[in-house]
């Protein structure tokens, strides 16, 4: 049985280039993608490595050097502590933005479609309440239609 190594530190200063599905930044550094937790696209950070891989490295935001217009102070407490909200730094009409995004480039990308025609999303007062939707589908191989539902 191996041991792992551990990880030497590192310190990154980054231009973030775009959000990953999962709201991190993205950046690229020596033909290695680096996955930054708390940094927004456009923002200039530094950021400490916490995962290290042949192909990416995961950073957590230690210093914000140049925001982004789209930052925001977060309304919680506990934010960036407690796990359940990883987004609250970026504004609630960006926030649907970007998932309105990462929805139509996983329908393109993994999918291979094309939706007929692509609804406006819904909003609504962004706090007191938690909110949730499940997308569902199916696919009838056989008339070769499909159909999804929230």
């Amino acid at each position: 049985m191996s041991r792992r190594r551990k990880l030497k530190s590192k310190i990154y200063e980054i231009e973030i280039e775009s959000l990953s599905h999962e709201g991190r930044g993205i950046s690229h550094i020596d033909n290695k993608v680096i996955f930054t937790r708390g940094a927004l696209p456009g923002e200039k950070v530094m950021a400490s490595r916490t995962l290290s891989r042949a192909k990416y490295e995961e950073a957590d935001v230690v210093e914000v050097i140049e925001p982004s217009v789209d930052r925001i102070d977060p309304k919680c407490a506990v934010y960036g502590i407690c796990g359940g909200c990883s987004f609250q730094h970026l504004s609630s009409l960006n926030q649907i933005n970007a998932k309105h995004d990462w929805l139509q480039s996983a329908f393109m990308g993994q999918a291979k479609v094309q939706p007929k025609e692509w609804l406006e999303p819904l909003q609504v007062e962004s706090w007191g309440y938690r909110r949730k939707a499940r997308l569902g589908g199916s696919f009838r191989r056989k008339k070769r239609e499909g159909s999804c539902w929230l």
